[in-house]
């Protein structure tokens, strides 16, 4: 696609800055290198303040040439100078002529003063009688006083001078443009890895090689097939190696340990075949060097094979099995969604001359995409009222981080009217005006008949469900019981039902893999005081009960891995970004990179154990919630606490888990808090308090609340059974299931009640109940009715109150 200058550098810019966000260093620097847009002061300091001579040359000959000025000239001089120098501290007269030779001599012509001095200084004695020489004694002073005279030449130099300065731009702006362009794309990959594909796609046909394979690596989304066997037909055994342990490691599995034994072993045969044995023994792992069985064979030979060898392996390596497929897009995606959106969006940001920080920017025209970089897995809700703005509550405040400057989005009202500052004046406006004067009775639904209603098929109840979940797909549902096993239930396409796609008009099958292997959790020492919890992250499932975390691959059943042996225990867990992995312990959190197995950061806030977390894609929080009655809010940024605020009504005691519950709405800002006898929305990163819902005293407690797919409702379970559906915006209730809709008489009782909520992932009225008994129950509303209830003006007794409720310590 055809793009002008200006808008390819602007797209650079917004890559850059998530490239840096993302901390994918490598990948950043190469594409400054490769683009030539800035020139990155911070990164050459750190370069020559670290010695690292070879590196510091090869970015700046990126940008400039040694004879573009007499600038560049200076630069390179200095930086060899500077080398050679410590060659002699080091005494290290050999390697200082060979510095000087093929690196200084190229300044002869120049005739420059400081040649014919290190010329004269190769046979000097005592370094320390040389000015020059004796600030060199403490390399690390050395090297700043160079920098500081290398700093004042990049500055001075025109070819960069135009490079220095990156632009101001709020946080991952790249990624809110795209969050703004698609606010529901496909459920399977999150929007960071849909956008780390799409820029993927856009520095290959840019070219920009480098960049490309160093994220494919640092991202670790996609291996390269093409690539690593470039390496292998070429015989660039170690290039190989290091691109395949971006990846994974020898000891993940046996899988990845063939892959790697074979490389080692090309390696080892190739020297064989150079007539270097002891060499070829020395690279060979420890328990193979006295098994000398290897014969000299034909490199060209081995080679033609040896790409469809490793290919088998990978494909059956379950860590890089899902790192293969390239998403199937169209030419130049990422410029044709920005293009889309760069018209709209200069002329309101960019080229503004007013005051962005108190400037409102309407939402109506922006353009919109139904998916990024793979066909939709759902379609956009056409019934928004809002013109085409963002599906974000209305009268919420959108605070978008993106490309250009601080611009508060406001959908809706003005900041007289949030939610976090309704009255009684209010509410009855909002009755009258904005949903009219019902008189339409609260729908109430008693019996099956008024409502589609599923048992699915179990052949052993083992407990209560205390987590349950949908696949991103829709097609089958996971449930974790109180001891600790998993049941699966899929449903499958046929010719009554093409599609296989979860419904409580089709019985799906409780999953069992030929080897009929169960899918069990460690138990932990204490179990009764255990936290389940289980998180998907295809194909494989992460759960744990008390004990230590368990990888399963969620086709065979076969546990892959364990890890994080208790103490403390892990009482939640969640992926962030990528491989990034939120660990809740007993009173703080672990941030695990998983694909290196490193920790991150140790984040210590809390009190009494973790009862949940959730993560904003868009602001680049982790919100905690406890059991000592507080939230805290983490940034991604250098990991520091940016908010905390503790929860706790009056009377209560501290030992309960006050919030057992947080989830983010689908605008990625406002969190929803369930608490036993209420539930709050709370706006983040500063957890300003926006609305509380307080239900009647007959029905306490809650026992779980979850968001629908598309953020428009709230469905609140409580422990006499009955399931009640808000209106996420305003907190109205519009229906109420009670128990006998789906609990056979026979089946009834005070001791079986809904623990958990799951909800279908795009399919706003379809949820799954996971109950005490063991049973999970699917419920949707009539195909005649199409959705749960109305929306009428609050009972007597129940809900809305203000932000300043008795039940919230500011």
């Amino acid at each position: 696609m055809d793009i002008d200058k200006d808008s390819y550098t602007k797209l650079i810019v917004l890559i850059l800055q998530f490239l840096d966000e993302e901390n994918y260093k490598e990948s950043l620097h190469l594409l400054e290198q490769e683009s030539k847009i800035f020139f990155n002061v911070n990164y050459f300091r750190e370069t020559i303040v670290n010695g690292e001579w070879e590196k510091a040359e090869e970015y700046l000959s990126s940008f400039t040439k040694l004879n573009d000025n007499r600038y560049s000239m200076k630069l390179f001089f200095e930086i060899r100078k500077q080398k050679y120098y410590e060659a002699l501290v080091r005494n290290d007269q050999a390697e200082g002529v060979n510095v000087l030779w093929p690196d200084l001599k190229v300044f002869l012509d120049l005739q420059d003063e400081n040649y014919e001095e290190i010329f004269d200084l190769i046979d000097l004695k005592n370094f320390r009688d040389n000015e020059h020489l004796s600030r060199n004694v403490n390399k690390e002073s050395a090297r700043g006083i160079s920098w500081g005279d290398l700093k004042s030449l990049v500055e001075q130099n025109p070819t960069l001078q135009d490079k220095l300065i990156f632009p101001r731009l709020n946080q991952s702006g790249l990624l809110s443009i795209i969050t703004l362009i698609c606010p529901n794309p496909g459920k399977k990959t999150s929007i960071k890895e849909e956008l780390i594909y799409l820029i993927l796609q856009f520095l290959d046909e840019e070219k920009l090689k480098g960049t490309c394979h160093k994220l494919e690596q640092e991202s670790k989304i996609f291996f390269n097939m093409n690539y690593f066997g470039e390496f292998v037909i070429s015989g660039e055994w170690d290039k190989a190696v290091m691109y395949l342990s971006a990846f994974t490691m020898p000891d993940d599995n046996q899988h990845s340990a063939k892959i790697f034994f074979t490389l080692e072993k090309q390696k080892y045969l190739a020297n064989l075949g150079r007539n270097d044995q002891v060499q070829a023994i020395k690279i060979l792992p420890n328990d193979l060097q006295d098994n000398f069985l290897y014969k000299c064979m034909d490199a060209a030979s081995l080679r033609a094979n040896l790409c469809d060898v490793l290919k088998e392996s990978v494909k059956s390596n379950p860590i890089l099995q899902d790192k293969l497929k390239f998403p199937a897009m169209d030419k130049s995606r990422l410029l044709t969604i920005l293009k889309k959106i760069m018209d709209w969006w200069i002329p309101h940001c960019a080229n503004s001359t007013t005051d962005l920080y108190k400037s409102t920017i309407s939402l109506v025209n922006i353009p919109k995409v139904p998916y990024l970089c793979r066909e939709p897995m759902i379609v956009v809700n056409s019934h928004c009222q809002e013109a085409s703005a963002l599906p974000v509550p209305n009268g919420l405040v959108f605070h978008d981080s993106s490309c250009c400057n601080d611009v508060s989005l406001q959908a809706g009202m003005k900041s007289s009217e949030k939610c976090g500052s309704r009255d009684n004046t209010y509410l009855a406006d909002a009755n009258s005006g904005v949903y009219g004067k019902s008189t339409e009775k609260l729908a109430e639904i008693n019996d099956p008949s008024e409502c589609q209603t599923l048992v699915l098929p179990d052949t052993s109840l083992t407990g209560g469900v205390t987590r349950l979940m949908y696949s991103c797909s829709g097609d089958f549902i996971l449930a974790l019981t109180q001891n600790a096993t998993h049941k699966l239930w899929r449903w499958y396409c046929d010719d009554q039902h093409p599609s296989s796609k979860a419904s409580a008009n089709v019985e799906p099958q409780l999953y069992q893999p030929s080897s009929g292997l169960i899918m069990t959790n460690e138990i932990g020492t204490q179990p009764e005081n255990a936290l389940s919890c289980l998180s998907l992250k295809d194909p494989y499932l992460f759960s744990s009960s008390g004990g230590k975390i368990s990888i399963f691959n969620l086709e065979t059943f076969e546990r892959l891995s364990t890890f994080g042996s208790p103490p403390p225990s892990t009482t939640y867990f969640t992926f962030l970004m990528q491989n990034i992995f939120a660990i809740g312990l007993d009173d703080s959190i672990l941030i695990r990179c998983f694909d290196s197995k490193k920790t991150i950061a140790h984040l210590k806030g809390h009190q009494k154990r973790i009862t949940c977390l959730a993560f904003s894609q868009n602001l680049n929080v982790l919100v905690s919630s406890g059991a000592d009655a507080q939230l805290c809010v983490w940034s991604t940024n250098g990991w520091e606490k940016l908010a905390s605020k503790f929860l706790l009504s009056k009377g209560e005691m501290l030992d309960c888990p006050v919030v057992n519950h947080i989830e983010f709405h689908q605008d990625q800002i406002h969190l929803l808090a369930v608490h036993e006898r209420n539930i709050h929305v709370y706006e983040a990163p500063t957890l300003n308090h926006s609305m509380q819902w307080v239900p009647q005293e007959s029905d306490l407690p809650i026992t779980y609340a979850t968001y629908s797919c598309d953020g428009q409702s709230i469905f609140v379970s409580f422990k006499n059974g009955c399931i009640k559906v808000l209106v996420a915006k305003t907190f109205y209730l519009r229906c109420r299931i009670n128990v006998t809709a789906y609990i056979p008489p026979g089946l009834s009782s005070s001791e079986v009640y809904p623990i958990v909520i799951a909800a279908h992932p795009f399919q706003p009225n379809h949820i799954a109940l996971g109950l005490t008994d063991g049973r999970v129950h699917v419920l949707e509303p009539l195909e005649t009715e199409g959705e749960w209830g109305i929306s009428p003006q609050p009972k007597d007794g129940e809900g809305l109150s203000t932000a300043s409720c008795s039940a919230v310590l500011e």
